[in-house]
């Protein structure tokens, strides 16, 4: 069994068995939100360990709730997502660019 570890924006970790084709969403913080096509909303995680599971055509949430366009917490999960996307890429970008440094630093060297 192959599992793949992704660690998305939010605070939210994917984890996806190559052998079955189950995706896990995990949260690793307290709270957190994910747009997750499968559920048709926003799955918002009410707590650290919450879990959103997608097998196939079958979806299941453990202390989990979707929130669909249209209910009054849609826009806010939106703009939290949104933060958590923007956040998350600056992160990542600020991680490739001290890799970058450190190579063109070692390059100089030789």
């Amino acid at each position: 069994m192959t599992v793949t570890v992704t660690r998305k924006p939010g605070g939210i970790t994917q984890l996806f068995n190559t052998e079955t084709g189950r995706v896990t969403y995990k949260c690793k913080a307290e709270s957190g939100f994910m747009l997750i096509e499968a559920f048709g909303g926003i799955v918002k995680f009410h707590q650290k360990g919450s879990i959103a599971t997608v097998t196939g055509h079958i979806t299941s949430l453990e202390s989990c709730d979707v929130l669909k366009k249209g209910t009054p917490e849609y826009k806010e999960a939106l703009s939290s997502i949104i933060s958590a996307h923007k956040e998350f890429a600056q992160s990542v970008s600020d991680s490739y660019q001290k890799e970058i440094q450190e190579l063109e630093t070692e390059l100089s060297g030789l």
